[in-house]
């Protein structure tokens, strides 16, 4: 039944031009589409609420835990909220914030003790000090600073890049492997950046910064995506490599670390995406990552024992 106007009001419209028949249509319309509307949000009442995990999996709104992957699962309104944004917000685990944490202590440290003169520019006292990485020095009592290298960085604009880089890769990672694989991921990259520098340059020359790892992590992202059929992702960050690479080479970076990183992280991509990174063999990385934090809690103490 189509709806009825006020006689008075409808009288009115009519003396200026409008159409009632088709007004009176149209809120008809409108009024069926509220009511089904109302029909609509009392149904979704009684409804169960559910979200996805980051691997796929669907789960209901309470669950705390995926039990296909182990990762944690944000609460409802995180995940509504990440879905209306658009992005992915994985938590910071303890290995990505203990790492940013550690590189900006030692970099406020430096510029502490040193002054306001290291800020920008660091002197080569300052880069021995917290931990720098030469042939010569290595060849002495600084075995540790093969590790040390990438917590000490040359001035305030190196810090800041590479924090952010590693930063936008790491907790991912993180997320994506666990903590204990992750831990053996950046000191791997780490250790064969520190080995590049040595083999690639003389003796004398000193190096520093956590860059030969945000490499690392590029070229984990290239093959890691790449087997799990992510193509996209996994151009994303071989592009990443080519203008990382080139900028190297522009301000004359410490471009043997780099590529040292990048080649090291290929081979772990590639394990790291098959089944090791399943939640029943995320348990086995626990020993080599213990093992890995052995050695950086070492290098640390080295510091300052011999210094």
């Amino acid at each position: 039944m189509v709806m009825e106007l006020p006689p008075k009001l409808e009288k009115f419209l009519a003396s200026i031009g409008v159409n009632t028949v088709r007004l009176k249509w149209k809120l008809h319309d409108l009024e069926k589409w509220w009511e089904r509307r109302k029909e609509q949000k009392d149904l979704s009442k009684g409804k169960r609420r559910y979200k996805n995990c980051r691997c796929g999996r669907l789960y209901l709104a309470e669950d705390k835990v995926c039990e296909a992957c182990g990762r944690k699962l944000p609460s409802y309104t995180a995940y509504r909220l990440t879905r209306l944004l658009a992005i992915g917000t994985p938590a910071a685990g303890w290995i990505s914030i203990s790492f940013l944490v550690l590189i900006a202590l030692l970099y406020a440290l430096q510029v502490f003790t040193f002054g306001a003169s290291s800020l920008m520019i660091p002197s080569r006292d300052a880069l021995v000090r917290f931990g720098a990485l030469s042939g010569d020095l290595f060849r002495g009592t600084g075995y540790f600073r093969i590790l040390t290298m990438a917590l000490v960085h040359i001035g305030f604009i190196h810090i800041l890049f590479n924090a952010v880089a590693i930063s936008q890769m790491l907790p991912r990672f993180e997320d994506e492997i666990g903590p204990w694989a992750t831990l053996v991921l950046i000191t791997l990259t780490q250790l064969v950046s520190g080995i590049a520098h040595l083999v690639n340059y003389p003796p004398q020359v000193i190096t520093g910064g956590a860059s030969g790892i945000a490499f690392g992590l590029i070229g984990f992202g290239v093959v890691y995506f790449k087997r799990l059929r992510r193509a996209a992702e996994s151009r994303f960050f071989f592009h990443w490599f080519l203008y990382g690479l080139a900028f190297g080479f522009f301000i004359r970076a410490n471009n043997a670390a780099h590529i040292g990183g990048f080649l090291t992280g290929l081979p772990l991509g590639y394990i790291l995406a098959g089944r090791a990174s399943g939640i029943r063999m995320r348990k086995y990385w626990k020993i080599p990552g213990l093992i890995c934090l052995a050695a950086w809690i070492a290098a640390l103490v080295a510091i300052g024992v011999f210094y």
